[in-house]
């Protein structure tokens, strides 16, 4: 009597993963780790990715206005903050309403089309944003440029540092929200 020889499949990310899991929508053998449980069966994470990137529609010109933006706007209501010195209590409820805007404006400015890295580069930009703020704050206060005194004032101020935190946080969420 013969024995009918089993075949051994093997995760096509992880080939030292022995599987039999397949991808409903691609057919492609995944390992546990890889396959993404949908409400129509599991999927690969090649297959998940190319269903997200529907709902990705910037280019490269919308990020550069996005940082462009989140940077400029953050650089001037850091400007402000650190001019007007405001207390840090009430710089936690401006921060919001600030970081919201400032969203809410490069979403308009792009025709609210979002990539893929749209919040990453939104926060990162305000971030950089509050430092040419202090930078600035320094060089008016002065009339000096001196970035290296800037940047020792940026990092000292707590102020400065929780309204830019606060700002980037929500204007990274605001690309994070559906609407």
């Amino acid at each position: 009597m013969t024995t009918p020889t089993e075949t051994l499949t093997y995760c096509t990310v992880h080939p030292d993963r022995e599987t039999t899991l397949r991808c409903n929508k691609c057919g492609r053998l995944m390992c546990a780790e890889c396959a993404v449980l949908t409400p129509v069966g599991y999927r690969c994470r090649q297959c998940i990715r190319q269903q997200d990137d529907r709902f990705f529609s910037a280019s490269q010109n919308d990020y550069a206005v996005i940082a462009g933006v989140s940077g400029g706007l953050t650089a001037i209501s850091a400007l402000i903050v650190t001019w007007v010195n405001i207390p840090l209590l009430f710089l936690l409820f401006i921060g919001v309403p600030v970081g919201g805007a400032i969203g809410e404006m490069a979403l308009r400015l792009t025709g609210r089309r979002r990539g893929r890295y749209s919040g990453q580069i939104a926060a990162g930009a305000a971030v950089v944003g509050g430092l040419i703020g202090a930078v600035a704050f320094v060089w008016l206060r002065t009339g000096e440029f001196a970035p290296e005194l800037a940047l020792r004032v940026a990092f000292s101020d707590l102020t400065l540092i929780v309204f830019v935190a606060v700002t980037a946080v929500v204007v990274y969420s605001r690309f994070q929200m559906r609407i």
